[in-house]
């Protein structure tokens, strides 16, 4: 599978909780960045904006794993790639590195849909986006 770097940061301090650490919605909003960056690459940001305001990504699921604690300073960065494909569903996997150790210090696994904004329902994954992205889980 095709791996892209998605993101890449250092921990700010007023991301911090009162255990000194990365706050849990921080990790949240890095994943949430690199969701973003692996969407360009996979070419959804222009097929949605394309479709001018009436399709977006809407997360159905997410599942995150932490394992080492993050503190202020460090840098982190995420590598993203597309596990699976249903008619309807991509399934994403993120993961968190610590820049400097190169540790694995979190996984979110998500799983999303296209979705319609007008109808208010999910949209089956168009076959020439299915078929790049099945492309890249090949890779």
């Amino acid at each position: 599978m095709k791996e892209f770097l998605t993101y890449r940061g250092c921990v700010l301090r007023w991301e911090c909780d009162s255990n000194g650490h990365l706050n849990v919605m921080y990790y949240i909003n890095k994943f949430e960045n690199g969701g973003h960056n692996l969407m360009l690459e996979i070419g959804l940001t222009s097929y949605i904006a394309d479709r001018k305001g009436t399709l977006g990504s809407v997360v159905l699921e997410q599942n995150i794993n932490y394992y080492k604690e993050v503190f202020e300073d460090d840098v982190l960065y995420i590598n993203s790639k597309v596990l699976g494909l249903s008619n309807k569903t991509i399934t994403v996997e993120h993961v968190m590195f610590n820049g400097m150790t190169k540790e694995e210090v979190a996984k979110m696994r998500v799983v999303l849909v296209l979705f319609d904004k007008v109808k208010r329902r999910a949209l089956p994954i168009p076959s020439r986006i299915k078929k790049e992205l099945t492309k890249l889980i090949a890779q």
